[in-house]
C-alpha cells in the first residue's frame, strides 16, 4: 500500500465501520459470500490481509477459530476486538513481501484479501506474496469491485475509477504460475441508502478514488450527484468480483 493510501485509511479509521457497514444486511450478505467460497473449518489457520477493523476477520474466526488480522493502519487495528481468536499484526502487503514483518505462521488454510490488490504498488509482488501464504489444500479469496461501478458518484470519479480496470483473467493466470488454480465469479447486492448519508460519505472521501480530487472538485461533484439523483433515498447495485484460488495438496 502506498503512503497516500495508508494515510487515507488512517484518517478514516474512526468512521470506517460506520461508512462501510452502512447496511447490516450488506455485511451479512458479504460475510456469506466470503465464507461460502473460502469454507473455513474448525482448526483452520486464517489470515485477513488488509483487514481494516476486522469486520470480516470476525466472521472467519467464528468458523476457523483463529485469524491473523493484517493491516498497515494502527488506528484500524486498534478497533479489532480483543480475543475471539483474532491476532492483529501491523503490516502492509509490501512488508510481507520483503519479510520486514513476520507472521505467526508461514502458511494458512484460508487467506482473505478484500479490496486490497488495487492498493499494491507492485501487483505481481502482491500476488506472489498472497499466493505464498496459501498452505497445501488452502484457499485464497480476492474480493474486488466490479470493473464498472453502479455507484451514484459524479462522472469524473466514475471515469477515473474505470481508467485502470483490474484484469481478473490476468490475475488468475499469475496465480496459476504460483501453483494456485483460480476461478472467477461475480455477485451483486442492491443497496438502499439515504442520499444525505451517501453525500456525507462522498464528502468524507470514503472511497480511495475520491482522494484524487481537490476540495473544490469534490464539492462540485457532490452538487452533481444531488442534481442527477433526486429523492431522499438512493438505490443501486454494489457489485463484486470474487477470485477464489486453491492450492492442491
Amino acid at each position: 500500500m502506498t503512503g497516500d493510501a495508508a494515510g487515507h485509511y488512517e484518517r478514516l479509521a474512526a468512521r470506517f465501520e460506520e461508512n462501510w457497514a452502512y447496511s447490516p444486511a450488506f455485511v451479512a450478505w458479504m460475510s456469506g459470500c466470503i465464507t461460502g467460497r473460502l469454507r473455513p473449518r474448525t482448526g483452520d489457520r486464517g489470515i485477513d490481509v488488509g483487514c481494516g477493523t476486522g469486520l470480516y476477520s470476525r466472521v472467519l474466526a467464528e468458523h476457523a477459530g483463529s485469524v491473523v488480522c493484517v493491516d498497515p493502519s494502527a488506528a484500524m487495528l486498534a478497533q479489532v476486538p480483543d480475543g475471539h481468536g483474532l491476532l492483529p499484526v501491523r503490516a502492509s502487503l509490501e512488508d510481507l513481501a520483503t519479510g520486514a514483518v513476520s507472521l505467526p505462521h508461514e502458511r494458512f488454510d484460508v487467506v482473505l484479501a478484500k479490496e486490497v490488490l488495487h492498493h499494491a504498488a507492485d501487483e505481481h509482488a502482491a500476488l506472489r506474496t498472497l499466493a505464498g501464504l496459501v498452505a497445501p489444500g488452502g484457499r485464497l479469496l480476492l474480493v474486488m469491485l466490479a470493473p464498472v461501478l453502479e455507484y451514484p458518484l459524479f462522472e469524473a470519479a466514475l471515469e477515473r475509477y474505470q481508467r485502470s480496470p483490474a484484469d481478473h483473467d490476468g490475475i488468475a493466470r499469475q496465480l496459476a504460475r504460483h501453483g494456485l488454480r483460480a476461478e472467477v465469479s461475480t455477485a451483486s447486492f442492491q443497496l438502499a441508502i439515504a442520499k444525505e448519508r451517501w453525500l456525507t460519505m462522498v464528502a468524507d472521501r470514503w472511497m480511495s478514488v475520491l482522494t484524487k480530487f481537490t476540495d473544490a472538485e469534490l464539492a462540485a461533484g457532490i452538487t452533481e450527484i444531488d442534481r442527477r439523483h433526486p429523492g431522499p433515498v438512493l438505490k443501486f447495485n454494489d457489485s463484486f468480483v470474487f477470485l477464489l484460488a486453491h492450492r492442491p495438496f
